[in-house]
């Protein structure tokens, strides 16, 4: 067999080990596709658990240009966490929103003016396992800078709470 015969059954071979390599095939795949039942894979004891809420939480940038206050709580024993007034302020009358995450049970929250007064202009609590997805919604006459306070830790890991006005 000459170099060029070789050529053309090594390279096509490799060019497929390649191919299984990248896509993760395997002879011994014992599941179908991502999302479709594999045989028998509930009934393992070994089988893994889809991922917690605990495993996808994370922190935002605190530099949104979007972001008018952002509360966090850090995991470990100190209560107060982190409060971060800005980097942008309320406009009046244009809707903005609560958004937030956490490890445990529920979390409570306040915004408050920044200003002299300190009026709680919104506040409520939500499920770490279901966090808000734009029920906490609000439109205000208030322009100004405005803080963000966790309530309600008690049960929680670490937290965040902030408020964006797109």
């Amino acid at each position: 067999m000459n170099t060029r015969d070789r050529v053309r059954i090594l390279v096509p071979a490799g060019v497929l080990v390649l191919a299984c390599v990248v896509t993760g095939c395997a002879p011994d795949a014992g599941a179908g596709p991502e999302g479709s039942p594999g045989p028998a894979a509930s009934d393992s004891p070994t089988s893994e658990a889809p991922p917690s809420a605990a495993e996808d939480f994370a922190y935002p940038e605190t530099d949104d240009p979007t972001q008018a206050g952002i509360a966090l709580k850090y995991d470990g024993d100190d209560p107060s966490g982190e409060i971060i007034a800005g980097p942008a302020v309320l406009v009046a009358d244009r809707p903005f929103s609560v958004e937030g995450q956490c490890e445990g049970d529920d979390v409570g929250f306040e915004v408050m003016t920044a200003d002299g007064e300190k009026r709680v202009i919104a506040d409520g609590a939500f499920d770490c396992a279901s966090p808000p997805a734009g029920e906490y919604t609000y439109q205000l006459p208030y322009a100004g800078p405005i803080q963000v306070n966790l309530t309600d830790t008690e049960g929680v890991d670490r937290a965040w709470v902030r408020v964006v006005q797109p």
